[in-house]
């Protein structure tokens, strides 16, 4: 078993663009094509994909940089053609996407989760760039119901990306169902993610504080508890 640390020493340079195909090959898998909301993470590799998404009619969820304001919506058809390089982008993000309100995340639950990685391991569990954004976004969504039962994850890289050995885990860690590169998808692991949950203990009071969405369920807790008490 590797640990992080040292598959984000080897990997270091692993960021850059998704090849046009391995975008494309996200547009073929089922959840993709049946899913009205996807989330698509924000790095430059998932570019292609966030452009393609909005093309092809899908609502875009987005995090906000260190998930500090939760998420940020794209809708489709609103943005002109020529602007959609820019409006994926983060700064694009401001301009042409809304904030959306915890409350909001269940109207319309995300039926497909899109990451990219530093590596991946054979059971499809993944390193990122160290700050657990991903795992926790997926389970911010999932508390708030706003993932589709049936929603699964995948990350975009290259083959050089996956490794041969397991990678050290964490209990938030999750498990992507599988692994697209430009020689196809790798990995076919079943399931959904709706079932993720925060793991309250495990998170610092200062990173709750600084996180929007985290914050408010927080304290959304911390009410339910007063008026159980009450009762």
């Amino acid at each position: 078993m590797i640990t992080k640390e040292a598959v984000r020493a080897s990997f270091s340079d692993a960021e850059g663009k998704a090849s046009g195909k391995a975008a494309e090959l996200v547009r073929r898998l089922a959840g993709y094509q049946e899913a009205k909301r996807i989330f698509v993470g924000p790095t430059a590799r998932l570019q292609q994909v966030r452009i393609n998404a909005l093309t092809d009619g899908k609502e875009l969820l987005v995090p906000a940089p260190g998930l500090k304001d939760g998420f940020y919506l794209l809708k489709p058809y609103e943005i002109p053609f020529k602007h959609l390089s820019y409006a994926v982008g983060y700064k694009g993000l401001v301009q042409y996407g809304r904030k959306v309100a915890t409350e909001e995340l269940c109207r319309v639950p995300v039926g497909l989760l899109l990451t990219d990685c530093l590596a991946v391991d054979p059971a499809g569990y993944f390193v990122g760039e160290g700050k657990g954004f991903v795992d926790l976004a997926v389970a911010i969504l999932a508390e708030l119901h706003g993932l589709a039962l049936d929603a699964e994850a995948y990350a975009l890289g290259e083959q050089g990306q996956m490794l041969a050995q397991e990678i050290e885990r964490e209990a938030w860690d999750i498990r992507l169902n599988g692994f697209i590169t430009t020689a196809g998808i790798a990995l076919h692991n079943p399931g959904g993610h709706a079932g993720s949950r925060i793991l309250w203990d495990l998170l610092p009071p200062q990173r709750i504080r600084k996180i929007t969405p985290l914050w408010k369920l927080s304290m959304q807790i911390k009410d339910a508890m007063g008026v159980a008490a009450a009762d």
